[in-house]
């Protein structure tokens, strides 16, 4: 069978055109991708397991007691701070562990990038300077950036809470805030293509970048959007189906915690956190490869931006006849 040429990185592409050659590379070498990130997987998914099933067994007992009674649920502080102290970790743990994850897309992309094929990535890395480190400084990057940008917004709610809480100011309220949340949205979208020149260039920095290349991203503002917009739909459906077992356990456990907290016995089999640790892990699993795509699809949108940039700096340095 005669081997299908890959579509380059460099070239001029509509925001379709980057969703096809997106998937079609990821759908295409899928086994090869499986066997140089399974390992990798498997460990973001217990950690997010784990995650999951502290919060879906322990947390919903602590938010109904807290509800319960608002005014005495700082009583609720010590018995709870380890609790929190670990869902915390576990948190941020498996943002990292995804992150690191994110960082063998890069790997397998950057082989790409190179006009080789997608060949099994050696597991062995260093850490330092690898492009697991650098993709964990990205989610710190656009992290740190998405909450200032968006704690603004928060701080401006809060000091005209008199204004939002006012029945006779509802709507326009409500309205404004969503208006704010959009105008911040509008500007944080062209730090996808920031994001991804950021991943594929190992010798520049993120604050660089976002300086000399907001604008130039800007402007591409729309073939952004569309990607995202896409993707979004797509994966989310199938992400939302893969998430179908947590939902359900959430659900169930809650319902439970919150029975308990009433007075009623659990109710729950001996088993529980066991299900829901195994759940989670496998829902995790399947999750990771949903939304891997995107990286692929982000990645033919930065080749295309840059095509664009280049070929326009030719033609600005083309003396007028």
């Amino acid at each position: 069978m005669e081997k299908r040429q890959e579509e380059p990185l460099m070239k001029e592409r509509s925001p379709r055109a980057s969703l096809t050659a997106g998937f079609q590379l990821y759908m295409g070498n899928f086994r090869r991708i499986f066997k140089s990130t399974w390992l990798a997987g498997l460990i973001t998914s217990v950690i997010a397991g784990a995650t999951g099933t502290v919060a879906f067994v322990y947390w919903p007992e602590l938010v109904s007691r807290i509800f319960s009674n608002v005014a005495t649920a700082w009583q609720y502080a010590d018995q709870y701070r380890l609790l929190l102290i670990i869902i915390a970790l576990l948190t941020v743990l498996s943002t990292v562990a995804l992150a690191a994850f994110g960082g063998y897309g890069v790997a397998l992309l950057r082989q790409h990038q190179a006009g080789g094929a997608l060949l099994p990535v050696q597991r062995h890395l260093h850490w330092e300077g690898s492009d697991m480190w650098r993709s964990v400084k990205a989610l710190l990057f656009n992290g740190v950036l998405f909450c200032v940008s968006y704690g603004v917004v928060a701080a401006f709610a809060y000091w005209k809470r008199a204004m939002f809480l006012d029945p006779m100011h509802h709507i326009a309220s409500l309205v404004l805030l969503a208006l704010l949340f959009s105008i911040v949205s509008t500007v944080l979208l062209p730090t996808a293509y920031i994001t991804t020149r950021y991943l594929f260039e190992r010798k520049t920095h993120y604050t660089v970048l976002l300086i000399t290349r907001y604008l130039t991203s800007l402007r591409f503002w729309g073939s952004q959007f569309v990607v995202l917009l896409v993707c979004f739909i797509v994966l989310g459906l199938l992400y939302l189906v893969a998430s179908l077992p947590e939902l359900i356990l959430y659900e169930a456990n809650w319902q439970a915690r919150i029975g308990v907290v009433g007075g009623d016995p659990l109710g729950m089999p001996g088993y529980i956190t066991l299900l829901t640790f195994v759940t989670c892990t496998l829902s995790s699993f399947m999750q990771l490869y949903i939304v891997l795509p995107l990286l692929f699809c982000l990645y033919y949108v930065y080749g295309s931006i840059d095509t664009r940039e280049q070929r326009k700096q030719e033609n600005q340095n083309i003396p007028l006849s």
